[in-house]
Parts: structure tokens; sequence; C-alpha cells
């Protein structure tokens, strides 16, 4: 009923909603927010959470809201490049594009949803374009907690590249050039992020919590238990069957039967692929 209203009404509905529930102090308290590249694992990550009952999910990724100028992109009303070839420049042409009190309406909108679901769920949004964005983000939910998964290079860069080569019909690149797009995405994406967690003290003030998608495969229970402490929610009320859960990097060819893209890519992820312990 809830993805009902949204899809059929559009999110102001809930902005009106939640214009009320601002009035009787309501608004949403603690969000936990989903960052990262995508192709991580975060849509496995989704369903699990969503089966939870104490769990208030935003349908889809919230993308119209938090890139209201560019998304969907074949809609956009500014020029921008697609955020895998400049991210930190997409974010900030978004947010500089923002309508007015575009802070109020994304504030709004997810407190609507909230007092419609239920307000005592913890609510929860995840969005693979907002990785270059947490501290404007914490400018509208200061208390803002931050969920960020992340899986081993090349298997993003091949499941990117496959899911998005050839789509964005305004750009004309080779292979070998957007494999090396799709790897310095991931690469400055690991990088933004913990930067910003340093910086803000995120982890510090138990606002931070990050897994890699290999962990969760190897150990889901091990990894949910701690997700449920970090959301404050309980472990037990987790209804998705985690025997289905299944690692998929072995689909990863990564082009093996081509080594100067092997090496492009390898040499592009370097840096963040040290940093998650993937190289040593």
């Amino acid at each position: 009923m809830i993805k009902s209203l949204i899809y059929n009404n559009g999110a102001a509905v809930l902005s009106q909603v939640g214009r009320f529930g601002n009035v009787l102090n309501l608004g949403v308290k603690r969000p936990i927010i989903m960052v990262g590249t995508g192709r991580c694992g975060t849509t496995l990550v989704d369903k699990i959470l969503k089966s939870h009952s104490g769990i208030a999910k935003y349908p889809g990724e919230a993308n119209e809201l938090w890139h209201p100028k560019l998304e969907p992109h074949n809609k956009a009303q500014i020029n921008s490049p697609p955020i895998e070839v400049d991210p930190k420049k997409y974010t900030e042409l978004s947010i500089a594009n923002w309508p007015n009190n575009q802070d109020n309406v994304i504030q709004r909108t997810f407190t609507g949803f909230h007092l419609v679901s239920g307000k005592s769920k913890v609510f929860f949004v995840k969005s693979a374009m907002i990785s270059f964005m947490i501290p404007k983000i914490l400018s509208i939910f200061p208390d803002a907690r931050f969920l960020h998964v992340y899986r081993f290079g090349p298997s993003v860069v091949e499941s990117y590249f496959k899911k998005n080569f050839g789509k964005d019909e305004r750009y004309s690149f080779t292979e070998e050039e957007y494999y090396r797009i799709c790897a310095r995405y991931w690469n400055s994406c690991i990088l933004e992020i913990e930067r910003v967690k340093n910086e803000l003290a995120l982890e510090v003030n138990d606002a931070f919590y990050e897994f890699s998608y290999e962990s969760l495969c190897e150990n889901p229970s091990g990894i949910l238990a701690e997700l449920a402490d970090f959301m404050s929610v309980d472990y037990n009320q987790f209804e998705f069957d985690l025997s289905t859960i299944k690692s998929t990097n072995y689909k990863v060819s990564n082009k093996s039967g081509n080594e100067k893209i092997r090496e492009i890519v390898d040499a592009e992820l370097s840096v963040a692929m040290k940093l998650k312990n993937y190289l040593t």
C-alpha cells in the first residue's frame, strides 16, 4: 500500500503527511542510510532488512529526492557527466541546483513515510548515488547513522560494466575506457566514505557500520547479529532465509582474456583494495 501511495500519487503526498508530523515534533529520528557504489550486495542487504518487522524501508533509492534535477537521468534538467565518470562533480552539481527547500522536502518525505509505516520502526533508506553526499545528509539529519556495504573491487567493476555499458546514449566509451571509469568510481567512493567517516568520527560516535559482501556470505548470522545491534533491532525478527545467501564473485571474469583491461582495472583499484585488505 505504501509503495502504491508513493508511485501512484507521488512522494509529495508523503511530504504533506511529514509536514504535519513535524508540527507535532514527530520528525524521523536516527535514520539508517546505506551508502556505497552499488553492485556490492546492497540489494541483498536491502531484502534482508525488509524482512524485519521493526524496520521501515523506504521504497526504491529516493534518488529523485537526492538528485531532483538529475534523476531519472533520461529526464535530467541539467547537464552533468554520469555519476561514475565524476561522482564528486556530479554530487556538487546536483546539490548546487537543488530546488528551494529541497532539504525540507527530503526531511518531510521521509518523516511522512515513517509515520505511515509505523513510528516505532527504524527508518532505513539505501542509495548507490550518495557516497559523496554524507556531510549534506548530516546537515538534514544530524543524528543519521550510515551503513556501508562494500565488495571485492573487480567483482563490482565487472558487474557495473555489464549493467551500464552503453546505456547512456549521450556518451560513447570504448570498453577499455568504461572499465577504467568503473574502476575509478569504485576506488573513489571507497576512499571518500573512508575520509568522511574518519573526519567526522562517525564510527567513534556509533554512527557508522560497515562490512564486506564476502563476510556476509561467509558468516551471515554473525554479520546480521552485529547489524541488528547497530540498528537497535531484535535479531530474531529477521525472516530472511540466510541459507540462500551465496557469493556470486565466482561470476567475475574481468575480461580474463584481455590482459590489458585486467591490468588497467587492477591498477585503478589498488589504493582502495589495499585499504579494505583485499591486497597486502
